[in-house]
């Protein structure tokens, strides 16, 4: 189950999930270009890697395109620091733009007897930004990308 935490007058989103795997194949489920269309966005949504370059300095673009009426949507960050396989720090751009359009978000993963416990925090700019994003289900998208990465992860 998929944690998505907003406490009320904080500026970050955080997202727990624990996975039946060891942490160097979660890692590798969120570092490997090809895997990423395979769970990242909603189910309504198809991904695009256009460029993911997984090491400090390195940038990364996603296109997600919604399957029910068209909309794409970009995002862009740049890989801050990189840990493999314990954890990530990168930027995470909206790039049309709105409130909470940019966040410096950290991954870590933590293996336990064998499982992954991943947590990821999203820092907002500010708490309005951050208030912006709730309104949007967004997390009804990460609760199922989440899910579909648990599946993947499952299957491989």
């Amino acid at each position: 189950m998929t944690e998505v935490i907003f406490e009320p007058g904080r500026q970050d989103i955080i997202i727990k999930r624990e996975f039946d795997a060891p942490r160097d194949v979660v890692f590798q489920a969120f570092t490997n270009p090809e895997l990423i269309p395979r769970w990242w966005g909603a189910r309504r949504f198809t991904t695009t890697v256009e460029w993911m370059d997984v090491r400090h300095g390195g940038k990364w673009r996603f296109v997600s395109r919604n399957n029910e009426d068209g909309n794409e949507y970009a995002f862009r960050g740049v890989y801050h620091d990189v840990v493999a396989p314990s954890g990530t720090v990168f930027t995470f751009e909206f790039e049309h733009g709105g409130p909470g359009y940019l966040q410096l978000v950290t991954e870590s993963f933590e293996e336990v007897d064998g499982r992954t416990q991943y947590v990821q925090v999203s820092l907002f700019q500010s708490v309005e930004d951050r208030d912006g994003w709730i309104p949007t289900d967004m997390d009804r998208g990460i609760r199922e990308s989440m899910d579909l990465l648990a599946d993947l992860i499952a299957g491989s």
